[in-house]
């Protein structure tokens, strides 16, 4: 059974687990990893905040993911590279042209290879969904990640990110989550599982 590609469209999870400071579940799944580029530049525009510095160390050192282009992200760029105003919301252009062109999320599906969609944005849709697609949000996945054994409580993980406590957190990097308690959890209807390493198998 093939390896499963978590691909992350939006800057929520990322956002999130860095206020619990647990960036590093995404690694505990050992999946390829696939950043929408706009959003990695949303991600890590601004150096002089600890959660930019923070997820843009994490990315680079896990290099890769592969940063998935977009027409917006590219767009976006040649602006800063020129000092124009960019977009205020070309993030979320961005992830509308990576879901719905052929050479975003259409790209990775086309092949039916197992796919895991990590999302908090709740605007996200994907139509005529793939049999081997699974549609997965953060809450979700801390839920999962506690039933296999790789973290203790998704509970303690999703109040350190409602309630952060280091100096380094600001009242307004405290996360909203409108899919509690269980999370969004659309599995795939065929593609792969995943248990972890310590356990026979890892696929999701």
């Amino acid at each position: 059974m093939n390896r499963c590609t978590l691909i992350i469209p939006d800057a929520g999870p990322f956002n999130s687990l860095w206020v619990a400071d647990r960036l590093d579940l995404l690694l505990a799944l050992d999946m390829p990893l696939v950043v929408v580029d706009a959003v990695y530049d949303e991600l890590t525009s601004d150096p002089s905040y600890p959660k930019d510095r923070a997820v843009k160390a994490f990315i680079d050192a896990n290099h890769p993911p592969f940063i998935a282009p977009t027409e917006i992200g590219e767009m976006e760029r040649e602006k800063r590279r020129a000092g124009k105003k960019l977009k205020s919301n070309a993030g979320e252009l961005a992830i509308v042209d990576f879901m719905s062109s052929d050479d975003g999320l259409r790209r990775y599906v086309s092949s039916g290879e197992p796919v895991a969609l990590l999302f908090e944005d709740a605007a996200i849709r994907v139509i005529n969904k793939p049999p081997h697609l699974h549609l997965l949000s953060t809450v979700a996945l801390l839920r999962g990640l506690e039933k296999v054994g790789v973290i203790d409580s998704a509970d303690a993980v999703i109040h350190d990110m409602t309630h952060p406590t280091k100096a380094d957190r600001r009242p307004q990097d405290r996360r909203a989550f409108t899919d509690l308690p269980d999370g969004i959890d659309d599995p795939a209807a065929i593609g792969s599982t995943w248990v972890p390493a310590s356990a026979v198998g890892r696929r999701r």
